[in-house]
């Protein structure tokens, strides 16, 4: 029947009671218990050292895909962060395009261009009168350029007020 020999009772080891152990801090933590000797013990021996080739030959492959695979996949996360980049630039040269069309839309229309010709080269249509108010923001204290006489903090004379009208009187686009 069993082609092995046949063990009786007398071939297994005494066991041991727990009341003769001494107690000590190790004894707290359990030992895993040794493996059965014989077949059996030869068996999960081998089964936990298959376990451990798997185990290490498992890490070895992840290892090779990490290095073989890391230069690749950060090459791909900087170059969608580069497209990134470029699709915002291309979206601002949208928005430049669309409002520098406008302008050019709106140059085509005579009444925008007689109004810029006004504003900016000062032309005026035969007959009328152009007017250009110098210094048209005047500077602090000072009433056209020349001292107020209401301030009490002017003390210049009254003959350099007269003076400094004078001067700007014969030359009205000079600045001092």
């Amino acid at each position: 029947m069993a082609s092995g020999p046949s063990r009786g009772p007398a071939s297994r080891p005494p066991r041991r009671s727990t009341a003769s152990r001494p107690r000590s801090a190790k004894a707290a933590t359990p030992k895993p218990p040794p493996p059965p000797p014989g077949w059996r013990g030869r068996i999960s021996g081998a089964t936990r050292a298959r376990r451990s080739r798997r185990a290490v030959t498992l890490l070895a492959v992840l290892a090779f895909l990490t290095v073989l695979l890391g230069s690749t996949v950060a090459a791909w996360v900087g170059q969608r962060g580069d497209i990134a980049a470029l699709r915002d630039t291309v979206t601002s040269q949208e928005r430049d395009v669309a409002s520098l069309e406008a302008e050019q839309e709106r140059w085509r229309d005579p009444v925008y261009v007689e109004q810029q010709a006004r504003q900016r080269l000062k032309f005026v249509k035969p007959g009328e009168k152009s007017y250009t108010v110098l210094d048209a923001e005047p500077s602090e204290g000072h009433v056209d350029g020349l001292a107020d006489p209401a301030d009490p903090e002017s003390t210049l004379p009254w003959f350099t007020t007269v003076w400094e009208s004078a001067r700007a009187a014969d030359a009205p686009g000079a600045r001092r």
